[in-house]
């Protein structure tokens, strides 16, 4: 698929803005729109993101009739939360720094619980064992060796689906009802990391067994104390995020009062379009398929003109840098030490900051993570929504409790006849 290009040079940035040059260097120096060097040249590139943004606003404040239309794409909030804030800093989960609960040694289900219910317990959350139903059973063993790594995403929202199926969906929950659903489906979903594996298939999760050893074993990679701690701190750091699309999307279907897990399976069927979570098959695919520093240095270029659109470089809120994929890669970087993979990944994230002043999002993170722990193409995307799962079923609650139609209005544009 061709994308258009994330940058765009100074002739086409005042053609779109319909301003002289020196006002585009007013709003670069401003910090209106984001610009980087051209390579070879002396001249920049232009953020076509910011650049059509602001050329859509115009002069002056925006009415209220086109702050209210535009709110969908960035800005205005459109629903009340009290469950992430986040700022330069990354997500912090009901007043805790997502950062922090990442990197304290918290078993994922401790937080899990945490967003859902919105009551801390020091001690790890030893969860029960879950039965999972027999047709879903059923599904996932009729399923083996055929579910590739591009997919598993949308198997992960088939499983969803199917455990609402037979009336067990739940609708307008508490989060006491809504916690046992949860740890269902965060088990199977960590269960099936095995059909990413060389057995491809679904693997039971043990007694007692926490969900971040659970994924690791049923991926087929080492289970180590350090890789333990790895996963965990990912998936805490990833839980959520505000009102990402996905997110949104569960709370539109709580909304209507769709069940449980109709509005996972809807999030995880936004969460895995192609300029969200599809990113993580892009980044093992066009970026680190093969891993030496040759190829990899032939590969900065593409980031350059695409990174923002098909890898998901400078996330729009931390023009810094994203908290989290630094967080994250600083796990690969402790695990991946004896791997040159993973070092010549590393040295070429910090190549593409240094040439390009872009910095890399969760997608690059989580493909860089699996591979210094070993894990099998596919299990970044997994990684994602097995985390995010926590986030949406929290939102899910919130929205049930708050017990309105999320609907928003449209403006008809009558087409030429």
């Amino acid at each position: 698929m061709t994308s258009k290009k994330d940058f765009l040079t100074r002739e086409e940035a005042l053609a779109t803005l319909g301003v002289k040059t020196a006002t585009l260097y007013t709003y670069v120096s401003r910090g209106l729109i984001r610009s980087t060097p051209a390579q070879g040249t002396n001249r920049h590139l232009y953020a076509r993101d910011d650049v059509e943004r602001f050329a859509a606003r115009g002069r002056g404040r925006l009415p209220r009739a086109v702050v209210a239309a535009t709110s969908m794409r960035w800005g205005e909030p459109v629903v009340m939360s009290s469950i992430t804030a986040i700022d330069a800093s990354g997500p912090a989960y009901r007043n805790r720094p997502a950062a922090d609960l990442a990197l304290a040694g918290h078993a994922f289900e401790v937080v899990a619980e945490f967003l859902v219910a919105g009551q801390w317990h020091d001690a790890e959350a030893d969860w029960p064992a879950t039965d999972v139903p027999s047709d879903v059973q059923s599904l996932l063993d009729i399923r083996a060796g055929e579910v590739a790594p591009a997919d598993i995403g949308h198997f992960m929202a088939m499983l969803a689906l199917a455990m609402s199926t037979r009336g067990r969906d739940l609708h307008d929950v508490s989060s006491e009802a809504a916690m046992p659903a949860l740890r269902t489906m965060l088990e199977v979903f960590a269960g099936s990391f095995g059909y990413l594996s060389p057995t491809g298939g679904y693997v039971a999760r043990r007694p007692g067994e926490r969900l971040a050893v659970h994924a690791l074993r049923a991926s087929g990679a080492p289970v180590t104390p350090e890789a333990v701690a790895a996963i965990d701190a990912t998936l805490i750091i990833l839980a959520d995020h505000e009102l990402a699309p996905a997110t949104f999307a569960a709370r539109v279907a709580a909304s209507s009062d769709a069940g449980l897990y109709n509005c996972i399976a809807s999030a995880i069927s936004t969460h895995v379009g192609y300029a969200t979570g599809a990113g993580t098959a892009r980044v093992e695919t066009q970026l680190f398929e093969t891993c030496t520093p040759k190829v990899l240095t032939g590969k900065i270029k593409r980031v350059r003109d695409h990174g923002v659109a098909l890898f998901g470089f400078n996330h729009p809120l931390y023009p810094d840098g994203d908290p989290r994929a630094t967080l994250i890669l600083s796990q690969a970087a402790r695990i991946g030490t004896d791997r040159p993979d993973v070092k010549y990944i590393l040295d070429f994230i910090d190549r593409v900051r240094d040439e390009t002043e872009m910095t890399p999002g969760l997608a690059v993170a989580l493909v860089a993570l699996a591979r210094s722990l070993d894990m099998p193409r596919g299990s970044a995307a997994a990684l994602w929504i097995l985390a995010r799962t926590a986030g949406w079923c929290a939102h899910v609650v919130e929205q049930y409790a708050q017990a309105f139609m999320l609907r928003p209005r449209a403006t008809y544009i009558s087409s030429a006849s």
